[in-house]
């Protein structure tokens, strides 16, 4: 079973070095196959921390340019896929700062262990520097949209943990014939795509514990938000309160 660890980035010097670490000891110990950054026009040294560390980077505007520029990260994963060859796909993000291979290889497991599981999700407390759990354990977006939106499609999917994780793995053949919003409403997409495709006995979540990310103020999460709506809405999933949400950033990708 090949594996490979992709790593969507924009200007994450500051944060990546942990999740770069991560890459090299998941390549050192086998876990996975190939570990690549797909850096979406970084104007940090992002790229070049990638290559310090010996992972491979590659600039998604580089990849199916024909589909004019990236929107976001779902395209980069979306363009990455085209570019590295796997039967089972690791997505993460930059800026998780207490991620280890071992969360790799938990994610990767449920998949060795039972063709029916198609699709895992980490689920995880988020902490603070400091350790402390923070007031919403998983997180504003994923409590004020992510977690309604997903009770609407099902009620299974928003006892999960962490419906809005990005931090899964998934095997290639699941994602054949199907489609990856860009933005940041990849994540409610698939979610939904993986559960009327495959329903339960397809989708396992993986408690990974406590899970340091960074805090960013409420101004920045409403771009985030208005794309998990958008995801949703691609897939007929609306909330009253916000309605049907367009986004020109959230569009579908076919595989």
């Amino acid at each position: 079973m090949r594996v490979a660890l992709l790593v969507p980035a924009k200007n994450e010097a500051a944060v990546i070095s942990p999740t770069l670490a991560v890459m090299t000891e998941a390549l050192r110990t086998g876990i996975v196959n190939e570990a690549v950054v797909l850096d979406n026009g970084s104007t940090d040294n992002t790229a070049d921390l990638a290559c310090e560390a010996e992972v491979r980077c590659i600039s998604s505007a580089t990849l199916c340019p024909e589909c004019g520029p990236v929107l976001g990260k779902g395209d980069s994963l979306w363009r990455g896929l085209h570019a590295v060859l796997a039967d089972v796909y690791v997505f993460l993000d930059a800026d998780l700062g207490n991620v280890s291979a071992h969360h790799v290889d938990a994610l990767i497991d449920p998949l060795r262990a039972n063709d029916n599981v198609m699709f895992v999700k980490s689920g995880f407390a988020r902490i603070d520097e400091h350790g402390q759990l923070r007031e919403k354990a998983a997180g504003r977006v994923t409590e004020e949209v992510g977690r309604p939106l997903a009770a609407v499609e099902h009620s299974r999917l928003a006892e999960l943990s962490q419906p809005l994780s990005g931090q899964v793995a998934i095997r290639a053949s699941a994602l054949e014939g199907m489609s990856l919003a860009t933005g940041y409403g990849l994540e409610i997409a698939m979610l939904i795509d993986m559960w009327r495709t495959f329903g339960e006995d397809g989708l396992v979540e993986v408690d990974w514990g406590q899970l340091f990310n960074r805090w960013k103020p409420d101004e920045a999460l409403v771009e985030v938000r208005d794309q998990v709506l958008a995801g949703a809405s691609l897939r007929g999933i609306t909330l009253p309160e916000f309605g049907t949400i367009v986004d020109p950033l959230v569009v579908d990708r076919k595989i």
